[in-house]
């Protein structure tokens, strides 16, 4: 089976045998057709229609639920999972079916296994960006297809970079993947160093691709400074892990020894010091700095 066909047996465990692989949406970002795919798998074994009570369940109103729990003379409050577990623990599971009759696709024992061996298919659809995270670049990369989900996203975040060679707007955007990935699985080492780097790639002038002039330089409309978002998450860093600006900044110099840019609008200096007046909110020296440059242009 293609990898396409494994993330479409992924997707439709668990839906009920009306749901349709809408194809619209596989055709736009895979190129696939996937019409007969439900009836092909279901032919070599991988899927199976059963009556699933318990799933049906899930897909209930709360106000659905109370008024079964009504008709057989049990209690109605709590939340919607003590509900559930108090249905299930009450009526048996032949009697539920006759309530909820509704077909549903599972696995089989063979499609399970097939899934199982292929979590990174799900991981790459599930954090698809086109040209870094998709199934081309990860046969490209020889992703291999047993590694957990922060090694497949680190692997082909790492392809990507190596590939990206000189085009530092699309380092910049990598590096702000890197961040967002690493947040959300609350790595937070990895996290604060990419977003240091994102801040770098910003404050050098590389993260965009348009010229800088003297008006591009107006404070606080310039794209050339930390983000309010970047500022935002720095601070929550801090508090969350009891960190002193004194202490980012240490961090920041030490990601300007591992990242060299061919050319910066801000020394590293300059950038400590625009960093540091953010985290302390010195707008004023950060506006005096911002017109600085814009004179140094108009002189150039």
């Amino acid at each position: 089976m293609t990898v396409i066909e494994i993330l479409a047996l992924t997707l439709v465990a668990g839906q009920p045998t009306t749901f349709k692989l809408n194809q619209s949406f596989w055709q736009h970002r895979y190129q696939v057709a996937p019409k007969t795919w439900l009836v092909k798998f279901e032919q070599a074994n991988l899927l199976q229609q059963i009556v699933a009570p318990e799933l049906s369940l899930q897909q209930q109103t709360v106000n659905a639920l109370k008024t079964l729990l009504r008709a057989h003379n049990l209690k109605v409050s709590g939340r919607k999972v003590e509900l559930i577990s108090r249905l299930q623990a009450a009526i048996p599971a032949t009697e539920l079916a006759i309530y909820f009759p509704q077909s549903f696709y599972q696995l089989t024992t063979a499609g399970a296994h097939l899934v199982d061996q292929n979590q990174t298919v799900r991981w790459i659809h599930d954090h698809y960006v086109a040209g870094i995270i998709d199934f081309q670049t990860a046969e490209q990369a020889q992703l291999p297809a047993d590694i957990d989900l922060d090694a497949t996203l680190d692997w082909l975040l790492n392809f990507a970079q190596a590939n990206a060679q000189s085009d530092w707007a699309q380092l910049y955007y990598i590096e702000h993947l890197r961040f967002q990935f690493a947040w959300q699985v609350q790595h937070i080492g990895t996290a604060l160093n990419a977003l240091l780097d994102c801040i770098r790639f910003k404050l050098a002038g590389l993260a965009q691709t348009e010229p800088i002039t003297v008006l591009s330089l107006g404070w606080p409309t310039t794209t050339y400074k930390i983000e309010p978002f970047y500022k935002y998450m720095l601070q929550k860093i801090m508090h969350d892990y009891d960190l002193a600006a004194a202490d980012v900044i240490t961090a920041f110099q030490k990601r300007q020894q591992l990242l060299v840019f061919p050319h910066q609008l801000f020394s590293d200096l300059e950038m400590d010091q625009l960093l540091l007046w953010t985290l302390t909110e010195q707008n004023q020296r950060i506006q005096q700095l911002y017109l600085q440059k814009q004179k140094g242009l108009l002189c150039v």
